[in-house]
């Protein structure tokens, strides 16, 4: 259960530092997780692009990104509980990745900044918890990206690409990103959890 960095054991990012444990994410440290989604990386992102990653949890997703933009691209990834969001980020100082930005945030639709208290497993947020729970959750800042991005992107508002994994909050997060998804017209991949309508989204 000790959190400390290890190296991806096989599969596209073998040799990639993660910095995690084996309880939390043993798919990951054997490189046996997310295969679908990281050849369909292959095929879509580009050198140069910008991606957002929403919900990092331990960065998987976040380093094959950032390996696929390369240095002249960027990637700013997106995990709202701070232990996990830690974990990321010296994960992206042991590979070298400077073109990676971790912000400790979660993405919804509130118009000012909000705290929510939501179960975790493994490292990542959950559903919310009934009023009357006491153990097992953590606090989260939860906030809007039309508002959040102007404030951490450079002066360079252009998106590429987007991958959301944010555990059943999928349409409060892209009702939040509905302008820049308009107006930039990005690449989106969207992993749609149970209870969540297809139909709106």
């Amino acid at each position: 259960r000790t959190i400390r960095p290890h190296r991806i054991m096989a599969g596209p990012l073998r040799g990639t530092w993660l910095v995690t444990s084996w309880h939390a994410y043993p798919a990951g440290l054997t490189g046996r997780t997310e295969r679908p989604l990281l050849d369909w990386f292959a095929g879509h992102v580009r050198p140069g692009d910008t991606w957002l990653d929403v919900g990092a949890h331990y960065g998987y997703t976040a380093f094959a990104l950032a390996r696929l933009v390369g240095p002249t691209g960027r990637v700013c990834t997106f995990e709202p509980v701070a232990a996990t969001a830690g974990c990321v980020d010296q994960g992206r100082a042991l590979n070298g990745l400077t073109h990676l930005t971790v912000l400790p945030f979660g993405l919804g639709a509130a118009d000012t900044l909000e705290v929510r208290r939501l179960a975790t497993t493994r490292g990542m947020a959950d559903s919310p918890l009934s009023p009357d729970a006491k153990d097992w959750f953590v606090e989260v800042p939860v906030a809007r990206f039309a508002w959040l991005w102007p404030l951490v992107n450079g002066g360079n508002g252009a998106i590429h690409g987007v991958k959301i994994d944010v555990q059943g909050m999928e349409l409060e997060t892209l009702h939040g990103m509905r302008q820049a998804l308009t107006r930039w017209r990005p690449r989106v991949v969207v992993e749609l959890h149970a209870g969540v309508s297809r139909e709106r989204v």
